[in-house]
């Protein structure tokens, strides 16, 4: 749970406890450094909370039948259940069928001589079982290893033995495919504790940073974000919270937002009319479809009329670029949180993996840029320090020139 500062209608500022939509996990200790005042006097903060990966959504379902979901499904529910949930369950299961043929076992020793089972003991019809079911081998316990040609010793030793293969089965698939999931994977990527907005060329920007730390690359790595916000829409009245995507130009999404992760990667979102975090004040009160967002039409971007690859409709118009105080207003009282979803395949085991982080309004710096973390080697390589990979500095208000990621 978190404070989200709100500020009414005049104006003053509120506090309204919330919930991060993304539930973090694994938490690191980033390195202090007198080069990055954005740290001072936040950094118990950023000790006790600062979060690098993503487990799992915070969001609570309720209504209609989920049992019916569960059981309809009851491979991957069993699969995505916790490991401890699952050891026990299969322990169960190997007692329960080695307790049953111990009392099949049991009642042929007692109820048919001719079988020449020779148990004489609950306990010892029990581990006949085990020595069954696992194939032991330790022996009969009479010397009669045929038990006299019995049919019921025949079925029971056939039955038993059927369902230890069954059981051995189901436990290797599971274990198997719970171990080659790649989503541990993802504890490999790490982003920056902070996001960044920054003014550049006349226009606001949200970056953060992203980087790789193994050696074994991703292979077709892409990134997408989302802006989460809660409002009230005009049309129904009513309160909601809508995810919408937030188009990016570096990487460029035009041609999938590819990323090379063998250097840190800043990732940018332009703020132009079409982006969620835009003031809705600033708007044209008419709607225009190719110069302004509108419901149901999907998102555009800014640069791609500015870069010749798209014409509005409307030749006379001009973009109104809010100012850093709307800007501000509008992401606290929206309760904005970015929700980073990064995309990739390992080159080991071929499997897709997914890594999630969100950034949240307290976790949003205003005129600021990444501390460069990328150095050049004396042998020419690059060399990589991630204890400055969090690290910020001042930036200017506005600058002629494009940011550029953590490079040499």
């Amino acid at each position: 749970m978190e404070k989200a500062h709100l500020l009414d209608n005049d104006g003053f500022e509120t506090h309204q406890v919330r919930a991060r939509l993304v539930d973090r996990c694994g938490q690191f200790t980033p390195r202090r450094s007198a080069m990055d005042p954005m740290s001072q006097g936040s950094y118990k903060y950023a000790i006790l909370n600062m979060i690098i990966f993503i487990d799992t959504f915070s969001i609570q379902r309720i209504g209609g039948n989920w049992r019916q979901i569960y059981f309809d499904d009851f491979f991957h529910t069993v699969i995505n259940t916790r490991t401890i949930r699952i050891v026990a369950g299969i322990i169960s299961a190997y007692a329960l069928v080695i307790f049953f043929f111990a009392l099949a076992f049991r009642k042929i020793a007692v109820s048919d001589t001719t079988c020449n089972v020779g148990l004489s003991s609950l306990m010892e019809a029990y581990i006949f079982s085990v020595e069954t079911i696992m194939t032991i081998g330790y022996g009969a316990p009479t010397s009669d290893i045929l038990y006299g040609g019995c049919k019921s010793m025949a079925i029971l030793l056939t039955l038993e033995s059927f369902s230890g293969i069954f059981l051995n089965c189901i436990c290797v698939g599971m274990f198997f495919v719970r171990f080659a999931r790649a989503t541990k994977r993802a504890n490999s990527i790490i982003f920056t504790q902070s996001a960044v907005i920054r003014r550049i060329r006349g226009q606001y920007y949200f970056m953060f940073q992203l980087c790789e730390r193994r050696k074994h690359q991703l292979q077709e790595a892409h990134v997408r974000c989302y802006a989460f916000q809660h409002g009230y829409s005009d049309d129904i009245n009513e309160q909601i919270c809508d995810a919408k995507l937030m188009r990016l130009q570096q990487p460029d999404d035009d041609i999938g937002a590819y990323l090379l992760m063998v250097l840190p990667q800043v990732v940018i979102h332009r703020i132009d009319q079409w982006s969620p975090l835009y003031p809705p004040e600033c708007r044209p009160k008419h709607h225009e479809s190719s110069t302004i967002a509108g419901f149901a039409d999907p998102p555009q971007r800014a640069i791609d009329h500015e870069n010749g690859n798209r014409d509005y409709n409307d030749l006379n118009f001009k973009l109104t670029v809010p100012t850093e105080q709307q800007l501000r207003r509008h992401i606290e009282q929206s309760e904005l949180e970015v929700v980073v979803i990064l995309e990739g395949q390992d080159s080991t085991t071929s499997n897709t993996m997914q890594a999630r982080y969100s950034y949240t309004t307290k976790e949003i710096k205003w005129h600021a840029m990444f501390e460069k973390c990328v150095t050049r080697r004396a042998d020419g390589g690059a060399l990589i320090d991630y204890d400055k990979f969090h690290l910020l500095k001042p930036a200017p208000v506005d600058t002629s020139h494009v940011a550029t990621p953590s490079i040499f």
